[in-house]
């Protein structure tokens, strides 16, 4: 999912198939095609470290919380983010693009005349 978010897409993404069981098992060939070292290409180092260290762990196993933690906040302060005051302005452009999409729908409401309203009676009532 990570690698996802910083690349935009993955190498086995939309490939196709004549029915559901061949595009799956596309996708798992090409799963299992991909090296750690293609998926992480021009990617901090960190990820690549992170996929080997997941890759490495049983099923049974649980993971090193601590060690992964520590591993992508060193990848952050070697980027300029600041671990105390996190950035969350994905959150910020969300909400103005929704507050931006609502103002648009209200002023094309507002700037629409209504359709009995061609003689300019807005607003009065049936018997003036």
């Amino acid at each position: 999912m990570l690698l996802y978010f910083l690349r935009g897409s993955l190498p086995w993404q939309g490939l196709p198939g004549r029915s559901k069981n061949e595009k799956y098992n596309n996708i798992k060939r090409k799963k299992k095609e991909v090296t750690v070292d293609e998926l992480c290409l021009n990617q901090p180092p960190e990820f690549k470290e992170y996929m080997n260290y997941c890759r490495g762990l049983t099923f049974i196993a649980d993971p090193d919380y601590k060690y992964i933690i520590n591993l992508f906040e060193g990848c952050m302060e070697r980027h300029g983010f600041d671990l105390k005051q996190p950035d969350f302005i994905w959150n910020k452009n969300r909400l103005f693009l929704e507050r931006e999409t609502l103002k648009q729908s209200m002023m094309r409401v507002i700037a629409k005349p209504e359709k009995d309203d061609k003689e300019g009676t807005r607003g009065k009532g049936k018997d003036e």
